[in-house]
């Protein structure tokens, strides 16, 4: 049975591949320098102050949306709260309540990474 050189088309994959022997590689020309082995480039590794740079456009980032934010909501807006009331601009206390909210997440954080790392400790020795 004679050795098929035509591409083939895989059913699963769709591509196509030649049968047979792999083609031989070409001898170097005269007059040429050989071909190469393409060099890779060193691998870049994230430093310090690239991470700082990269969070400083972060915080930039946001402080514009917020900056956007606080112009949006200028209209006043009343508010209850303990038995005191008072008007605010709306732009303060939605601020205000993202801070309690915020508080609140870095307590409940900190007291369960407190909680852990007896435990790490303890696995890792």
């Amino acid at each position: 049975m004679p050795i098929s050189h035509s591409p083939r088309v895989s059913e699963r994959t769709g591509r196509t591949s030649r049968t047979g022997p792999a083609p031989e590689s070409t001898p170097p020309r005269p007059g040429f320098p050989e071909p190469r082995e393409p060099r890779l480039a060193p691998r870049v590794t994230a430093t310090r102050t690239g991470v700082v740079w990269s969070g400083l456009w972060a915080v930039a980032v946001i402080f514009i949306v917020f900056m956007v934010f606080v112009v949006s909501n200028t209209g006043d807006v009343r508010v209850s709260f303990a038995g005191t009331s008072g008007v605010l601009p709306l732009a303060v206390v939605l601020m205000a309540a993202m801070a309690a909210g915020t508080a609140v997440a870095l307590i409940l954080g900190t007291a369960r990474l407190t909680q852990l790392r007896p435990l790490t400790r303890k696995r890792l020795r």
